[in-house]
């Protein structure tokens, strides 16, 4: 009879959900491969009675988390965190305090997910009833947020709650449907797990990353409105569609440049100015059309799109639950729903708290990570009025239609170039070469002007 071939052993696909789903927040406290490499190189040495108790602990410790689970667990989660992730020489336990670490965090991750579907089951009961009041009815899905009675508090926490619930079913779904592919999918969209399992990005990386997005597009616009593009070359037919392509990426470039050029053009300030420059674009006496809208390439270079796809892509919150994250146009169709929200419920922004406030400015690409809450709400009141409140008061007063998302592309590009030249931003070394050389200019136009 022939061999039959045994089936390969392969760890249980809870077991490995389990590992996958903490490692993505703990990922610091993975076993050092140096420190195991350098242990199995060096010779063999005799163990006293103290290490030989602490190898039987930690089997012994091993055979109580695979037989009662669940005692391993309440015990755990009383550990403080440093006990949890102390960092020991002997890789055995690195191992086996890594196993336990990821299941506390597990653990407290679903109860946490399981108390936050509590409150946003909460929060959209307040929802209906305040509906019921007003003789209407709650909207499902995303058009229900927008529904009164709940504060920006609770409105930001029921939005996060359902990127969270999107999150948790693509995981379930690649976890059941493609199981051999779901550490690649966890390694390459880290972002995709939800809130609870995720450790925030610090502000110093957002802002450098954002600056970094911020120059590489601004050489990108240089070379495409002077250097046809390669693809161009291939097409024998489209020499006028290109040119007239880098014509208009041209009289964009020089608009831009001559819009940040303007005095007072910095914070809040320069948005308004920004604004009021683009008067003649921004408002009609006809409805915009779909195209200028949607910004499409005929009235918004599609150089910009990606950059402020880039820079937007920056904070994990504002990618939602794709894991290619949202483009420019679909994040600005969220922030317009944030921005209703806190003018048509009157919301006071001394009444929101530092840590949304600094979310919601992110969201519009506002400031950086110096800021104080105090130039935060100015910049949010500033936004507001030249997207909200100013529009509205111009429609009923003069008839006047107002492209809001244009508006907004338009102010979040001006938000990034100004966070990227803001002093305390974590662009230094791009800052430098600049500075350097305008204090250098300022110095010889001052010695030349003492001079006889």
């Amino acid at each position: 009879m022939g061999h039959v071939r045994q089936p390969a052993h392969r760890l249980p696909l809870p077991v490995l959900f389990l590992l996958l789903l903490s490692s993505c927040r703990h990922l610091t406290s993975v076993v050092n491969a140096s420190a195991i490499a350098s242990s199995i190189r060096a010779p063999r040495r005799s163990q006293d009675d103290a290490d030989l108790m602490d190898i039987c602990h930690v089997s012994a410790t091993t055979v109580e988390t695979i037989t009662a689970p669940a005692n391993v667990i309440e015990s755990a989660s009383a550990a403080t965190v440093s006990e949890s992730t102390s960092v020991s020489g002997n890789p055995v336990i690195q191992l086996f305090s890594y196993i336990k670490s990821t299941m506390v965090n597990f653990k407290n991750g679903l109860a946490q997910m399981n108390t936050d579907h509590k409150r946003c089951n909460s929060i959209r009961s307040k929802q209906t009833a305040h509906a019921k009041s007003l003789s209407t009815k709650r909207p499902r899905g995303i058009l229900g947020l927008q529904t009164g009675g709940i504060s920006y508090e609770e409105y930001d926490f029921l939005k996060k709650g359902l990127v969270d619930r999107n999150k948790l079913l693509a995981v379930t779904v690649v976890m059941l449907c493609l199981p051999n592919y779901f550490v690649y999918y966890l390694w390459s969209f880290p972002d995709m797990m939800p809130s609870p399992f995720l450790t925030k990005k610090e502000g110093r990386e957002i802002s450098r990353e954002r600056n970094h997005a911020v120059l590489s597009t601004l050489l990108d616009m240089e070379r495409g409105a002077r250097v046809a593009p390669w693809s161009s070359k291939l097409n024998p037919f489209g020499k006028k569609s290109t040119e007239r392509a880098m014509e208009r990426l041209t009289n964009f470039s020089n608009t831009a440049c001559d819009l940040f050029a303007l005095n007072n053009a910095v914070g809040p300030s320069g948005g308004k100015l920004i604004l009021q420059s683009m008067k003649d674009q921004l408002y009609s006496k006809i409805e915009p059309t779909k195209q200028q809208c949607m910004l499409t390439k005929k009235y918004f270079p599609k150089l910009i799109l990606k950059g402020l796809g880039k820079v937007i892509s920056a904070d994990p919150i504002n990618k939602g639950s794709s894991p290619f994250g949202l483009g420019p146009m679909k994040h600005i169709e969220y922030v317009t729903m944030a921005d209703e929200f806190l003018v048509q419920q009157n919301i006071d922004l001394e009444s929101i708290p530092p840590t949304l406030l600094e979310e919601a400015c992110s969201a519009r690409l506002i400031g950086g990570p110096g800021w104080s809450d105090e130039e935060r709400r100015e910049g949010i009141r500033t936004w507001l009025e030249g997207v909200e409140i100013e529009p509205k008061i111009a429609k009923e007063r003069d008839g006047l239609h107002f492209n809001a998302n244009l508006a907004r592309a338009a102010l979040m590009c001006y938000n990034a170039v100004d966070a990227t030249r803001d002093a305390r931003s974590d662009s230094r070394m791009a800052r430098m070469m600049y500075q350097g050389q305008v204090v250098k200019s300022q110095g010889a136009a001052s010695t030349g002007s003492g001079s006889p």
